[in-house]
């Protein structure tokens, strides 16, 4: 694995998303990392932005107050 030299976020015993020295972008879960390239982590942050706005949505409309997250 390369050395990280960007972290971009880190959540204490969770994980955390950093750069590393050859410009690929990491995203560490635990025992799990998973690499892409800049063009497939922007996919992966318009994926998951897109799936927390509806996330959002879905409770605004269904009256949930899931507080867990």
């Amino acid at each position: 694995m390369d050395k990280p030299q960007w972290m971009l976020a880190r959540k204490e015993h969770f994980g955390s998303v950093y750069q590393c020295d050859c410009g690929c972008f990491h995203l560490q879960l635990g025992p799990i990392n998973l690499q892409f390239t800049r063009e497939s982590y922007c996919e992966l942050v318009d994926l998951i932005n897109t799936s927390a706005a509806n996330f959002e949505l879905d409770r605004h409309v269904n009256g949930s107050d899931d507080s867990d997250c």
